[in-house]
């Protein structure tokens, strides 16, 4: 923040977190999308007409580390500077990870992509042979089929105990980003 300041860095908004439109919004609402309710549900207050001093003495009393957070927050709504290298070094210091709020389902991303995708995606995920048979059967269904098929991989437990999902296989789908995400 003080280097974009200083610096008079400010013509893009690298985070999405800005009051602004967020370039990279989910068209799906909240489905299969946890965004942090901070981000989007605590606009800065309106205090024309309140008592300042009370309303101080108010947030004090919610502690240090809800002051940390609220600066932290406003700061960084108000980045808005850098570039394609920038924003990879940002990247890096920050290490999002972009699962803990997405989780791939059929109305946020699998019914949007191919059939044979789908089928690329479970060989991936369960380390499968092209010619296995749970490979070839799943080559076999509709589409809207893969697509619960691997929202169920990705977000139910007793499917992938069922399958016998490995503990490297679901490090694999735990992680999993569509190309372009990670």
């Amino acid at each position: 923040m003080a280097f974009q300041l200083s610096h008079a860095l400010h013509w893009q908004k690298p985070f999405g977190i800005s009051p602004g439109e967020v370039p990279n919004w989910p068209t799906t609402g909240t489905e299969g999308y946890a965004l942090d309710p901070r981000l989007s549900e605590s606009a800065a207050r309106d205090m024309q007409g309140k008592d300042l001093a009370k309303s101080f003495r108010a947030f004090r009393q919610k502690g240090g580390g809800h002051i940390r957070g609220e600066l932290t927050r406003f700061l960084a709504a108000q980045y808005q500077g850098g570039d394609a290298k920038l924003a990879a070094l940002i990247e890096k210091e920050v290490q999002p990870r972009t699962r803990e709020i997405w989780t791939p389902n059929a109305a946020n991303f699998l019914s949007r992509v191919s059939g044979p995708y789908l089928s690329q995606i479970w060989r991936e995920l369960l380390d499968l042979a092209e010619d296995a048979p749970s490979a070839t059967a799943f080559d076999k269904l509709k589409k809207s089929e893969k697509a619960a098929q691997l929202e169920s991989l990705f977000s139910d437990a007793t499917t992938r105990e069922a399958l016998g999902v490995t503990e490297e296989q679901a490090s694999r789908i735990a992680n999993w980003l569509p190309e372009g995400m990670s």
